[in-house]
């Protein structure tokens, strides 16, 4: 057991890899910049973002994403097996670097919308061990690199790590291949903050009113989704002109993590079906679906998400 506790301490404290600090180094990022984290269901991919010193962000890595929980559209109930979609993320409390499944960070779900719509569950983490039954599960060498990039921004003074999770890559035509989907209603706001940070690259500010989301507004909206929602919004953006734009791009370090992702949009259980499918959808490569064995126990830790009431864990 002590061991195991040390090996985690050392995951926790591993810096970012020599060939990420370079590429920052290369393009004029400095290591302590604030994060952004975007992840998407259907790719199984986590993007990690750092701010520039004009404060437009770069993409910095992608990560594949072993194993979500669910499908697409919004986590609603204990238990239902879904990972969430909205807008979250990371305090420093929220660190785990004793968690079981290696090293973990909680990405604050349910939020006060959450709540406010009936939403219920907890513990949905970003953690190792490929394995996931609500929250976003990757491989142990992935989790110790955006472990490290969360770590190093909230240490550097960065109070909360925006973490927004979307369904899917919200293009146009991404979003006409989902016309049917019955969480569409759910994806206005994540949609509009999607094409916002296209065209600026600034992270959303988001707000809250009227039981919604209210994205980038000009009028002041606080964080009380109970609140009534201003008569008039607007919306506070400054777009890149096409040139900045196509240079930034050009500019990202963009590295990509390869990796196994074992989960598909269509397997596992549907946001309005609770035990309509299996928990988990393994890839076609029958050696990456072994499971591993059990790790060690710590019975503080909520790694699995919100069926670990209901486990017994």
């Amino acid at each position: 057991m002590l061991s195991h506790a040390r090996a985690d301490e050392a995951a926790a404290e591993k810096p970012l890899p020599s060939l990420v600090e370079a590429a920052l180094i290369m393009k004029e990022i400095v290591p302590e910049a604030p994060v952004y984290i975007r992840v998407f269901k259907e790719e199984s991919e986590l993007e990690v973002w750092k701010a520039r010193p004009n404060g437009r962000y770069a993409l910095v890595k992608t990560f594949p994403i072993c194993n979500w929980g669910g499908t697409l559209g919004p986590k609603r109930t204990t238990g239902d097996l879904m990972s969430p979609e909205g807008f979250y993320g990371v305090t420093q409390d929220a660190l785990k670097p004793d968690s079981k499944y290696h090293l973990a960070f909680n990405i604050g779900y349910p939020n006060a919308l959450d709540r406010a719509l009936g939403r219920t569950g907890g513990f949905i983490m970003v953690h190792g061990d490929c394995r996931s039954v609500g929250c976003f599960a990757m491989s142990d060498k992935y989790i110790e690199e955006i472990y490290a990039f969360v770590r190093d921004a909230l240490s550097a003074g960065e109070t909360h790590v925006p973490v927004h999770v979307f369904p899917f890559r919200m293009s146009a035509e991404n979003m006409k291949r989902h016309t049917d989907n019955p969480a569409r209603d759910t994806w206005k706001p994540l949609k509009e903050a999607y094409d916002d940070f296209t065209r600026t690259r600034e992270p959303p500010k988001i707000g809250m009113c009227g039981k919604r989301y209210v994205v980038n507004s000009l009028t002041p909206v606080g964080n009380d989704p109970n609140a009534a929602c201003p008569t008039l919004i607007g919306k506070r953006i400054a777009p890149l002109s096409p040139r900045s734009a196509k240079r930034l791009v050009k500019a990202d370090p963009k590295l990509q993590a390869n990796g196994p992702k074992l989960k598909s949009a269509e397997a596992g259980t549907g946001w309005n079906s609770v035990v309509s499918g299996t928990m988990f959808a393994w890839g076609s490569d029958p050696a990456s679906a072994i499971p591993r064995s059990k790790p060690h126990q710590n019975s503080g830790d909520a790694s699995l998400g919100a069926v670990q009431p209901i486990l017994n864990r």
